[in-house]
């Protein structure tokens, strides 16, 4: 069975490459944009495919392979670049839906985000909420998922999975920065930490996203994919601290909160903790499938060996 994973050097994608090399039953295809990062997937039994999923005329190319299956985890994260995350994630997922409707694929396993519907008040957030972002992150995969339902009207087969943030040992974003911070006890919690933040640890991603294969039922809908417990930011950050072997982070008195709060730039990141963030994971759980990773430990462990890799 060919599979075609886009991204497959993101945080993600190199997750999912790693787990489908150890089956038999598929021949991977990483499609890369930059193959100065193939070395992250080196001594895996895949074929690299340089190309870039906004480049059209390039996928017209692969219609050669004959993939059976497609993972798309490519997408750009970057807030600041408005044009880039239209060109990347809403333009570069309409090409890789062309070439999977054109390709005839079994299934197309979209990666989506909670982004989506994040700017519903709702506690849980559920899958069937309207569409709802708040940055132009979560707009463009917000146009995105419009891009995927269209071709799934189509006829294209697809999955659309939804998670929150992802932790793991490598994650390359935000964690390293949070640990750094709690070990020189220089990020205060709002909320005396009480603040609910829903998470998923990546090999839970993972998991989900092979588990889709083969329920007809994922190819309806779209499904959140997030740990089984949901911690206070208070509990998580704790857990950082114990890894780093720092002090818990302090709780800000109210006085001083609603000073800090105040503030320009400051006062916007903090304000992110004020809201719960909770993702209902009925859905996907209704189909059998069992989140197998638990979040306290995995968030230790992934503490622990990113810090100590630093």
């Amino acid at each position: 069975m060919k599979v075609l994973v886009t991204g497959a050097t993101g945080f993600i994608g190199r997750h999912l490459v790693k787990k489908l090399a150890k089956d038999k039953r598929y021949e991977i295809f990483c499609l890369l944009r930059n193959l100065k990062k193939a070395k992250l997937l080196e001594s895996l039994d895949i074929e690299i495919i340089s190309g870039d999923i906004t480049d059209k005329q390039f996928l017209e190319k692969l219609n050669g392979y004959s993939f059976d299956l497609i993972f798309h985890c490519a997408a750009c994260v970057e807030n600041s670049n408005p044009e880039k995350l239209k060109t990347v994630n809403v333009e570069g997922t309409r090409n890789i839906c062309e070439l999977a409707l054109n390709q005839g694929v079994s299934r197309l396993i979209y990666l989506s985000s909670v982004a989506v519907v994040s700017g519903n008040k709702e506690v849980p957030l559920i899958e069937d909420l309207p569409l709802a972002a708040t940055n132009p992150y979560g707009e463009s995969k917000l146009e995105a998922e419009k891009v995927v339902w269209e071709y799934r009207d189509k006829g294209l087969p697809v999955v659309i999975l939804r998670p929150p943030m992802v932790y793991g040992e490598d994650e390359p974003h935000m964690l390293t920065i949070l640990l750094k911070l709690l070990k020189w006890r220089i990020l205060p919690l709002v909320n005396q930490g009480m603040s609910k933040l829903h998470l998923v640890y990546i090999e839970n991603v993972v998991s989900g996203m092979i588990f889709c294969l083969d329920k007809p039922e994922c190819l309806k809908g779209s499904f959140f994919i997030a740990d089984k417990e949901v911690l206070t930011t208070g509990e998580i950050f704790d857990i950082f601290a114990r890894a780093v072997k720092a002090k818990p982070p302090f709780r800000l008195p109210k006085s001083i909160e609603t000073m800090l709060l105040s503030l320009p730039w400051a006062g916007k990141k903090f304000k992110f903790f004020l809201k719960d963030r909770v993702y209902s994971t009925d859905k996907i759980e209704s189909l059998g499938f069992k989140i197998p990773y638990p979040a306290r430990v995995n968030l230790l462990t992934s503490a622990e060996k990113l810090y100590h890799a630093e």
